[in-house]
C-alpha cells in the first residue's frame, strides 16, 4: 500500500504490463568489480594518507589482526602487511601475539609514539573506514557508465497500477519520467505526486559502481550513503581478496529531497567534527533520479535551483568547491524531477520552463475515481462499507471540501472512522452518520446530512 491515491483498474490502464524482472534477471549484467591492488603504491594515494588510515584503524579495532585491519580499510591483507611492517620499523606499532605459526593471527598494538602519532591522524581528520579512491580513478569508472538512470517504462506502468489515474495521465507520466530529461509534476496537494515519485524509485532499474569514498587533493569526499545507496552483491562476493572492495555495485539510486533543501546542500559539505566532506544530494543520485519534492518551498530559491541544477545537467558536469576552495568539476548524468504544488508558470522564468520540457499536471479526482479510492482503501483498512456508504461518502466529501476533493481524502476520512470506531469499541463501518462526524472535524464545517440514494425508475 502507498500512501497516496490507491489506483488504477486494468480497464483504465489497458492491457496488464508485464511482471517486472527481478533482480535475479539482472545478476548476468552485474558490473566486475575492479581487481584488488596488493601494494601500497597501486593505490594512488600518498604514504603518508595510507599510514595514518592504519594507525587510526588499530586505535579503533577490537582484533587488531591483519586480516581485520585488511577488512576495514576493504584492501588486500599484503598491503596491510607491508604498511605494518613500515610501522613497525618505525617503531609505531609492535606484535602481542602470535597464535600458532599464521601470520594472519598475530595481533598488533600502538606503542606510545604510535599512539602519539594516531591521535595526530585524528587531529586531521577523525575518518576511518575504507580506504578511498582517488577521484581519477572515479572519474574512469563513470566513462564507462552512460546511462542517466531512467524508470523502466513497463516497471513505471505496472507500478503507476496502484494509483487511480486517467489513462491519459499515465501515459504522460510515464513518457516524462521515462525519457531521462527533466520532469515536473504540479498541481494542488493531495493528489498523489508525491506517491507517483515513490512508486517511480520501484521502477528504476540497473546496477553500477561506487565507491564509499574518493580522495582528492588531501580531502576526503564520501560518497556513500546507507540512506540512499542498496549494495547488491553477485557471485564474487566472497572473493575478498581478487577484487577491489573499496568499491560497491548499488541499485541505480533514487534520491529523494524536500522543503528542507538548502543552498549550502548544493555543494560539497565539509564536516568539521570529522573532517571529510559529505556529498551533495545530486551528487549521490549519479546514474538515477534525484526526486525534489514540493519544489518551490525550499530555502533556496526555485530560480537558484534550477540554475545550478538545469544548466548542470545541460552541460553534464557540475563544479563544486571544497572546504579550501579548490574547485573540482564532477560528471552530472541522472534523472531529475520536481514536484510542485504551485503552478509553474507563476514561478519560473521562460528559459527554465523552457528545459523543463515535461509538465505534467496530476489532476483532482472525478467522483467516480473518488468512489474507487474510497472502496479500496476501505478494503485495505479493513473498514465495512454499509449499502451506499460509498456514495454518500463521496457526496459529502465534495459538500465539506467546497468541490476540491482530492486523492487523500478517502484515506483521511476513513482514519478518522477507525479511531472513532476504535474509541467507542465497535467496528468501523463506512455508513452516513460515521462519515458526517468525520468530515465535521477534518474539514471543520459540517457536511450536512446524507442525501437519499437516487430512485430508479
Amino acid at each position: 500500500m502507498t500512501a497516496g491515491n490507491l489506483a488504477v483498474s486494468d480497464s483504465q490502464t489497458g492491457p496488464a504490463a508485464a511482471p517486472p524482472r527481478g533482480l535475479h534477471a539482472s545478476i548476468r549484467s552485474l558490473p566486475g568489480l575492479p581487481p584488488a591492488p596488493d601494494r601500497v603504491i597501486d593505490l594512488g594515494l600518498p604514504d603518508r594518507f595510507i599510514e595514518d588510515l592504519a594507525l587510526k584503524t588499530l586505535y579503533r579495532i577490537s582484533t587488531p589482526t591483519p586480516v581485520a585491519i585488511a577488512s576495514s580499510m576493504r584492501i588486500h591483507p599484503a598491503i596491510v602487511r607491508e604498511s605494518l611492517e613500515g610501522l613497525k620499523r618505525a617503531r609505531l606499532v609492535e606484535t602481542t601475539s602470535a597464535s600458532g605459526r599464521l601470520e594472519s593471527e598475530w595481533q598488533y598494538r600502538l606503542t606510545e609514539m604510535g599512539m602519539h602519532e594516531a591521535e595526530n591522524a585524528f587531529s586531521r581528520s577523525r575518518y576511518v573506514g575504507p580506504v578511498p579512491v582517488p577521484i581519477q580513478d572515479y572519474f574512469r569508472m563513470l566513462e564507462y557508465d552512460v546511462e542517466v538512470g531512467a524508470p523502466d517504462p513497463v516497471r513505471l506502468a505496472r507500478a503507476l497500477q496502484q494509483l487511480v489515474l486517467a489513462r491519459d495521465v499515465v501515459a504522460k507520466v510515464c513518457l516524462a519520467l521515462t525519457s531521462g530529461r527533466p520532469a515536473m509534476l504540479w498541481g494542488a496537494p493531495g493528489n498523489g505526486k508525491t506517491t507517483i515519485l515513490e512508486l517511480t524509485s520501484e521502477a528504476i532499474h540497473g546496477v553500477t559502481l561506487l565507491p564509499v569514498s574518493v580522495y582528492v587533493s588531501g580531502h576526503i569526499i564520501k560518497l556513500y550513503d546507507d540512506l540512499v545507496h542498496v549494495v547488491v552483491e553477485g557471485d564474487d562476493a566472497g572473493e575478498s581478496t581478487q577484487y577491489d572492495r573499496r568499491w560497491m555495485r548499488i541499485r541505480r539510486p533514487f534520491v529523494f529531497v524536500g522543503g528542507e533543501l538548502r543552498h549550502e546542500d548544493l555543494d560539497l559539505a565539509f564536516d568539521a567534527a570529522v573532517g571529510y566532506h559529505q556529498a551533495p544530494p545530486h551528487l549521490k543520485a549519479h546514474g538515477g533520479l534525484l526526486a525534489i519534492d514540493d519544489f518551490g518551498r525550499q530555502q533556496v530559491s526555485p530560480h537558484a535551483l534550477l540554475n545550478r541544477w538545469i544548466a548542470s545537467l545541460e552541460r553534464g558536469e557540475d563544479t563544486m568547491s571544497l572546504v579550501t576552495g579548490e574547485r573540482i568539476t564532477f560528471p552530472f548524468r541522472s534523472t531529475i524531477c520536481f514536484s510542485t504544488n504551485l503552478e509553474p508558470r507563476t514561478m519560473l522564468e521562460e528559459a527554465h520552463l523552457r528545459r523543463i520540457p515535461y509538465k505534467i499536471r496530476i489532476p483532482e479526482p472525478t467522483p467516480a475515481q473518488m468512489a474507487e479510492i474510497f472502496r479500496r482503501f476501505a478494503e485495505a483498512m479493513g473498514v465495512e462499507v454499509a449499502p451506499h456508504g460509498i456514495e454518500n461518502a463521496v457526496d459529502m466529501v465534495h459538500r465539506a471540501s467546497v468541490g476540491n476533493s482530492r486523492s487523500c481524502h478517502p484515506r483521511d476520512v476513513l482514519q478518522l472512522i477507525i479511531e472513532e470506531a476504535r474509541f467507542v469499541k465497535r467496528p468501523p463501518v463506512l455508513e452516513p452518520a460515521a462519515t458526517r462526524r468525520a468530515c465535521e472535524v477534518y474539514f471543520a464545517t459540517d457536511p450536512g446530512p446524507a442525501q437519499p440514494p437516487p430512485q430508479r425508475g
